[in-house]
């Protein structure tokens, strides 16, 4: 796969008008002389995190209603405690299902919207990682620089070399695609899916190593510059490098290779420490008498899912180029102010009373005239038709001694029963039951 070049299937269309808005950002910083690639990130996440916001306080606002009626939830799963019969866990559900049906709701409210935004995220995560594919001024910078290692002999074989013998991960995806192509089918966005991997110290060792080649060193001498000034962020953060989990790292500094403190790891350090707190606020109390072991066991992957997003978080953060660092970072500060600001609405500010009246209200009105059954009153139904399959047989037996206690009053009455219904089942059987004792009377 090849990232540069135009994305096809699901992602393509997200990508595209994705990188029209990077670009867009990166034409009006640069109109007013901010030329930054960090400042264009920042703001690029801004603005999508605002275009996604309907859909983020859909889902944080069906969470807080499944909040708010969790008292009444309760009290059904009180209702049965201590009950571990079938007949009794289909109701406990059945009855749970009516109350999130009472106010529009479901168990799985706000999942959808995730998964709705999910290609959204990937294909903002593309384009941060490969923005010379998005940004046509910043590709302009790489292209002399891939025109010239084309001219190279055995070009593929020599970056391919580099690339591991430097270890740099972040282009390993990009030069095995490349190693895959044949010499005739590569192009520029190929090379420039490796090389805008490098970092500063990686152009200068790249460089030396093709020291012999004075056109390839003279365009990579005129372009890096300007691309080095492009990434720079704050303490001499480059963010097209991985912070990597090392304490110092080797910075060019007036041409000269010097050690200095890796100050990119305060990215992944806030990227975890805000998802943190946006998991941590994000969570709904399950305790009470009425819990259950399925809500035990949903307030325990909860405050698992509390330490593990953090730690991927970090760990995301630490192997990937910073400014997926930096993108990743705000986005979690972005959702942590406003959950922020979604508890303090509902628990402070909003009369939670009347929001509970009027989302009765929309599910009355929605369900009204309603015949169209959700996917979960399908599976209680099918759960329903099963437990009374496989109690047919007790039901059945019970229903037999009843007409036969009643038709003993009425000898000369042939009685009708609806097809299928459970008494004509039960006279089927009593018929059957009769044959067999009249044959064996015949027979004695």
């Amino acid at each position: 796969m090849v990232f540069l070049t135009a994305q096809g299937g699901i992602l393509g269309p997200f990508c595209w008008l994705l990188g029209k808005i990077l670009n867009f950002i990166y034409q009006g910083l640069s109109a007013g002389g901010i030329e930054n690639l960090a400042l264009c990130i920042i703001i690029f996440t801004l603005v999508v995190k605002l275009i996604l916001l309907p859909l983020t306080l859909r889902q944080q606002k069906g969470s807080k209603i499944n909040q708010l009626i969790q008292p009444e939830l309760q009290k059904v799963q009180k209702k049965y405690k201590n009950k571990t019969d079938q007949d009794s866990m289909l109701k406990q559900q059945q009855e749970m299902q009516e109350v999130y049906r009472k106010y529009g709701t479901s168990m799985t409210n706000g999942c959808l919207t995730s998964f709705i935004q999910l290609p959204i995220i990937y294909a903002l995560y593309r384009v941060i990682y490969n923005i010379p594919a998005y940004v046509p001024e910043i590709k302009s910078l790489y292209t002399p620089i891939a025109e010239q290692i084309m001219k190279v002999s055995n070009y593929t074989e020599t970056l391919s070399t580099f690339v591991t013998d430097n270890k740099i991960s972040t282009a390993s995806r990009a030069i095995n695609a490349l190693s895959k192509l044949d010499v005739g089918n590569v192009t520029n966005n190929n090379i420039i899916d490796v090389i805008s991997q490098f970092s500063t110290t990686q152009w200068k060792a790249f460089s030396d190593l093709l020291s012999g080649n004075t056109d390839l060193v003279n365009v990579i001498a005129s372009n890096v510059p300007q691309i080095d000034h492009l990434n720079k962020f704050i303490l001499g953060i480059n963010i097209s490098e991985a912070p990597g989990w090392r304490l110092f790292v080797e910075n060019v500094v007036n041409g000269d290779v010097v050690k200095t403190f890796n100050w990119a790891l305060i990215i992944p350090i806030l990227a975890a420490l805000f998802q943190f707190l946006s998991t941590k606020i994000m969570q709904t109390p399950q305790t009470g008498a009425g819990s259950d072991q399925a809500t035990a066991q949903s307030a325990a992957m909860m405050k698992s899912m509390t330490y593990t997003m953090p730690i991927m978080s970090l760990f995301f953060c630490v192997t990937l180029p910073a400014g997926i660092g930096i993108y990743w970072t705000i986005s979690a500060l972005i959702s942590f102010l406003i959950q922020l600001g979604v508890n303090i609405y509902y628990d402070k500010i909003a009369d939670t009373d009347k929001i509970l009246e009027k989302q009765m209200e929309k599910a009355k009105k929605k369900n009204k005239g309603k015949k169209k059954k959700s996917f979960m009153e399908k599976m209680m139904e099918a759960a329903g038709n099963s437990e009374g399959t496989s109690s047919s047989n007790s039901v059945a037996g019970t229903s037999l001694k009843n007409y036969t206690s009643s038709s003993s009053n009425s000898d000369n009455q042939t009685p009708t029963y609806r097809k299928g219904s459970i008494s004509s089942k039960a006279n089927i059987m009593q018929q059957y039951s009769n044959a067999g004792n009249n044959q064996k009377s015949k027979e004695e």
